[in-house]
């Protein structure tokens, strides 16, 4: 009795059968040999460029045309700071990206805006140390300890209160304790003799 021979067919497409032998390269993305001439039916690289550019030009134009008049409800008066209000502060933003540097803030006040006596004058410059300017008269800390703007504001103002509250103590004035404080800058001025006299009418007439 003859055996019929069975044959297997495989069901994988045509398109698969070359890969079972040696796999072919991927053709390189932008290679210069495969890529269609160019017919100059479109703009180079540095033109679209160039449009990109204008694009963005044109889109913040339209913005103040027609969104920045809309901030004029916003709009409010300066009013300068009344006596009261002896603390500035500064601090930094960067438009468009983090800094490390935003965090910190710089508080900056008169001493004799606190309305100390002597005593507590000499008691509070002591505790303060060199964070007291001479030239300026001013008393200027900061901070950057914390990782928000407004813990750092609020650690200054307490430490600021901290301060003055020491100051205020009678306990112990400190009064036996000198005061070094350096010496303010000496800023030199012009000698009002090395000043050219002005040439008279007659001078500039010949």
């Amino acid at each position: 009795m003859l055996k019929q021979a069975c044959r297997s067919f495989s069901t994988a497409p045509v398109t698969l059968a070359g890969r079972q032998g040696a796999r072919r390269k991927p053709a390189k993305k932008f290679d210069v040999d495969d890529m269609p001439r160019f017919e100059f039916d479109d703009q180079t690289t540095l033109g679209h460029n160039l449009f990109d550019n204008i694009r963005q030009v044109r889109q913040y134009l339209r913005k103040t045309e027609f969104e920045l008049p809309k901030l004029n409800v916003y709009a409010k008066p300066f009013e300068a700071p009344s006596s009261d209000q002896i603390l500035k502060f500064k601090s930094h933003t960067y438009l468009g990206e983090g800094h490390p540097v935003e965090r910190k803030v710089v508080l900056s006040v008169k001493v004799d805006d606190l309305k100390l006596n002597d005593t507590e004058k000499h008691k509070f410059l002591l505790l303060s140390g060199p964070r007291y300017h001479v030239d300026t008269e001013e008393l200027i800390m900061s901070s950057e300890r914390f990782p928000k703007r407004q813990q750092n504001k609020k650690f200054l103002i307490d430490t600021l209160n901290k301060l003055i509250k020491e100051a205020k103590d009678t306990k112990d004035t400190f009064a036996d304790v000198p005061l070094n404080l350096p010496k303010p800058k000496t800023r030199l001025e012009f000698p009002k003799e090395w000043l050219k006299k002005p040439e008279s009418d007659s001078s500039l007439a010949q």
